[in-house]
């Protein structure tokens, strides 16, 4: 096939992977895009149908349009709409991608589909976005430790701490870090670099936004299953939940009391689940039961609603609790 002929049944998928089943497009219509936006030149209308028979014979999901007049349309895409929505959303949330990354992910996104699919979301107003406005080397990062984790290599990399004047500095002295690195894990925003270091057991985390001077190591990483057991999977996967997720890997039962209305119902139920009992009590309260996994997080969301809920059981997460009201009662009376 001449170097022509390619480029003209590549630029015939571009133009047909613009279209949907209520956006078809036809031969007069491909031929003069391809004349006019791509310059192929002189083409001859007949041949596009047979740049699309061969593109249907290749397995592309190309289906000819009810009016067969139309033309054809790109059956299926790579995504559904709802789908890049919803990958565009988690994009605009993450506040360790900068808003350039952040825009050149979208663009990506929306090329994934149709013309009209991307007419669709010109229309949608956009929330505000959480991504932070520096460069950062989030994508660069990632790469370099996808490629050291395939070539099984270790990582090396400063790490940042925050001082007395809220500004990033090199933790010890710009220490470098050597890390046997397993995987890359995503938690509240953040990705979570999970591996071991040669002179200690067990696993240890940094944080990705905090990290500077990140290159492959010439040295090859020891095996998960050497450094921490026959089942890594299993014990990467509890590390996770009681080091970056702060879960001690307890399920607890817990009794709160509040009153009922339209605003605790739903920061009830959003938090607890569907599981929850309620019962009414005779003054008009209502008590729940639910369980959750003990952690940090679970504290500071009654420390966040302690005007709305009150904890009967467990005792111990009770006093706990006061104990913490009343340090935070005596800050605010200094």
């Amino acid at each position: 096939m001449a170097a022509e002929r390619k480029e003209k049944v590549i630029r015939v998928l571009q133009i047909l992977q613009t279209t949907d089943k209520k956006t078809p497009v036809n031969a007069t219509q491909i031929v003069d895009k391809l004349e006019n936006e791509y310059v192929i030149g002189k083409t001859d209308r007949r041949s596009i149908y047979r740049d699309v028979k061969m593109l249907q014979s290749c397995g592309y999901p190309i289906e000819q349009a009810k009016d067969k007049k139309q033309g054809w349309y790109m059956d299926k895409h790579a995504f559904d709409d709802w789908e890049i929505k919803v990958m565009m959303d988690a994009v605009q949330q993450a506040r360790c991608v900068s808003v350039a990354e952040a825009n050149k992910i979208r663009e990506k996104l929306l090329e994934l589909t149709s013309k009209r699919g991307r007419s669709r979301f010109s229309h949608m107003m956009m929330p505000i976005s959480c991504n932070v406005e520096v460069d950062t080397k989030l994508g660069e990062y990632i790469e370099i430790m996808l490629e050291a984790m395939f070539m099984h290599k270790k990582i090396q990399f400063q790490y940042t701490e925050i001082n007395d004047n809220m500004e990033k500095i090199l933790r010890r002295e710009g220490k470098v870090y050597i890390l046997n690195l397993y995987t890359i894990y995503w938690s509240d925003n953040n990705y979570y670099l999970i591996g071991s270091h040669d002179n200690h057991d067990g696993l240890t985390s940094y944080r990705l936004d905090r990290i500077e001077n990140l290159t492959i190591s010439e040295e090859y990483s020891i095996d998960a299953k050497e450094k921490i057991g026959q089942n890594p999977e299993l014990y990467i996967q509890e590390y996770i939940e009681k080091s970056v997720n702060h879960f001690s890997g307890e399920s607890i039962r817990i009794e709160v009391e509040y009153e009922p209305n339209q605003v605790t119902n739903a920061i009830l139920y959003d938090f607890a689940g569907s599981s929850v009992k309620v019962r009414k009590q005779a003054n008009g309260s209502c008590r729940a039961v639910f369980s959750k996994m003990n952690s940090v997080t679970l504290t500071g969301w009654f420390m966040q609603y302690a005007n709305m809920f009150k904890v009967i059981e467990p005792e111990k997460l009770r006093n706990e609790l006061q104990e913490q009201l009343k340090e935070a009662v005596k800050n605010y009376e200094k």
